[in-house]
């Protein structure tokens, strides 16, 4: 099969995770290291509220909402998603928030002619627009769908759908990636070519989309 275009989520596959910045939000909040000591896929036994979310229990918005919670509380203050989201990602270089093979993916992808975009449910809900329209990765993309506008998210059908048709490609024709197993089960529905992203491993995935779309 011959893949034409590379689709990415964008929060765990190009943005670093929370957990990630876990140091860096430490240091920006004063706090002694190892403060967030909650680590979700990268020690899911340190955190239940992410076994919680993986079994479905409660949906990802409400895992983070618990997460802003409890450090606004440590800070003394009533802390929004928006507010734990822009202390994890604002105010720093875009190379430490940004997975650099994510960079390189996606450049890869554009030089060789062939399509590459955006996928993700709630990017401007979760950080701004005006964060988003500093960001340079970004504008290296040739589409972006986002469930904040369409109010459609993954897993649902239309969602892929509304990206597939930004892409102007067929859907057997592009790979697509996504750290979250009931996204990638969704996009196979849509008979898109679907790899999981192991935010512990960040490599694998790409390695495995570029070797699948020819490019070097």
């Amino acid at each position: 099969m011959k893949y034409s275009g590379l689709m990415l989520d964008f929060g765990g596959v190009i943005l670093k995770t929370p957990f990630e910045m876990h140091r860096l939000v430490e240091k920006k909040l004063n706090f002694k290291e190892n403060t967030l000591n909650w680590y979700g896929p990268f020690d899911p036994k340190s955190d239940l509220l992410w076994l919680k979310m993986q079994a479905n229990k409660i949906s990802e918005q409400d895992y983070w909402r618990e997460k802003s919670r409890l450090i606004g509380n440590l800070i003394g203050k009533r802390w929004t998603l928006r507010d734990y989201m822009t202390c994890c990602y604002h105010g720093f270089q875009e190379s430490d928030i940004i997975r650099k093979e994510a960079r390189e993916a996606i450049i890869k992808v554009k030089e060789s002619g062939l399509s590459v975009g955006i996928l993700t449910n709630e990017i401007e809900y979760f950080h701004g627009k005006e964060w988003m329209d500093a960001l340079d990765i970004l504008k290296n993309v040739e589409y972006l769908v986002d469930g904040s506008r369409t109010k459609v998210l993954k897993p649902n059908y239309r969602a892929y759908q509304f990206a597939i048709e930004s892409s102007g490609l067929n859907a057997n024709e592009i790979i697509f990636i996504d750290d979250q197993i009931r996204n990638v089960n969704g996009a196979k529905k849509s008979r898109l070519h679907a790899i999981y992203f192991d935010v512990t491993e960040p490599v694998q995935a790409f390695k495995i989309a570029l070797d699948l779309l020819g490019v070097c």
